[in-house]
């Protein structure tokens, strides 16, 4: 199993991070697009790295011409020697239109079709004479053909992916899904991991052409009680949203929320995390004292190729936000080198 990290900040910071992160041994680094770009901030990493893997966890696709992303990728996996991974993802409804003016009836087969657009601007500036006509995107001018470059790899395209829909087409047409923070090793086994499967089928792929990377929540310290406080928070939040109910719902929290939209509303993050129990959280999170927390991450084994851990960010201030990065580099840096010793016991 390999181990990834979510890290962020300023651009300095970033680049600061991807170098602890390459030098403790983890495999990759990766970038979320909050505040700022994705793209920019895996310059950045990028530039502070020789070895390790960069990966966007996620670019937003659909506010994104698929012509501009295909450029942007091949630029960065250029630039990092065929070491980025380009992490894509849809984003809700609600923020989509808010805060992008964009509004997506479909996401699901329109992702379909945008990665499929990706691999033709690709296919394009190899030298092949192809265009891309669909029902969202129509690219008949790929590339201004100038010099062909046959040598150019397409770069792994991974999706974010929650519910059966967007998991299926990851079987279809991705390199990988990644899994969302708001999931547990249940959920990717029993509703994730089939959907992919039927993607696979469908597409006549093999079966491990699309394997999982798992976005983990941890969140550790020797305060274990501000530690268990800040992942309550964070799962809270992102329970918020719809679109996360069936994960709640497999674990028998369905009706959860309604309360935690109340609450939100009414700005009480204090009520948004009493309401996530010790079991929910547990269930979701790697939340406590850090002696603890390599055994709990065994849980993945089997379920996902590669481990990404995230720490909480929700209502979070910036020096704390600091400080949970940093006891998940630590974290990383033992279960790297955890994993390899294994490696070289069954070698």
């Amino acid at each position: 199993m390999r181990v990834g990290i979510a890290i962020g900040g300023s651009l300095p910071e970033v680049a600061a991070l991807a170098g602890r992160a390459e030098a403790a041994g983890l495999e990759s680094v990766w970038l979320a697009e909050l505040d700022h770009s994705a793209f920019v901030q895996a310059a950045a990493a990028i530039s502070a790295t020789e070895r390790i893997g960069v990966g966007t966890a996620v670019a937003l696709a659909f506010p994104r011409s698929p012509t501009i992303t295909a450029m942007t990728a091949w630029d960065l996996d250029e630039m990092s020697g065929d070491r980025f991974m380009l992490g894509l993802g849809p984003q809700v409804k609600r923020v989509m239109e808010a805060r992008f003016s964009v509004s997506v009836e479909k996401p699901a087969p329109q992702m379909r079709e945008y990665v499929q657009a990706l691999r033709t601007v690709w296919a394009a500036n190899r030298g092949e004479p192809v265009v891309h006509e669909g029902e969202s995107y129509k690219i008949t001018m790929p590339t201004f053909h100038g010099q062909p470059r046959p040598e150019r790899r397409d770069t792994p395209i991974l999706l974010a992916a929650v519910g059966p829909l967007l998991s299926r087409v990851c079987g279809e047409v991705a390199d990988g899904l990644l899994g969302h923070p708001l999931a547990s090793p249940r959920y990717l086994r029993e509703a994730v991991a089939p959907a992919i499967a039927t993607g696979l089928e469908r597409s006549g792929r093999p079966s491990g052409a699309c394997p999982i990377s798992a976005m983990v929540m941890v969140s550790v310290g020797h305060d274990e009680v501000a530690a268990r406080r800040a992942a309550r928070r964070q799962i809270a939040f992102y329970a918020t949203t719809p679109s996360y109910r069936p994960i709640l719902a497999m674990h028998g929290r369905g009706a959860l929320p309604r309360d935690l939209r109340r609450a939100f509303v009414n700005h009480d993050q204090d009520l948004m995390a009493s309401l996530i129990d010790d079991e929910l959280l547990d269930a979701i999170a790697i939340a406590g004292r850090p002696d603890e927390a390599l055994d709990r991450l065994r849980a993945w084994e089997g379920v996902a190729e590669r481990v990404i851990l995230g720490v909480p960010w929700y209502g979070m201030t910036p020096d704390r936000l600091r400080g949970a990065i940093e006891a998940a580099l630590d974290l990383g840096s033992h279960l790297a080198d955890t994993t390899r010793r294994r490696e070289r016991d069954r070698a």
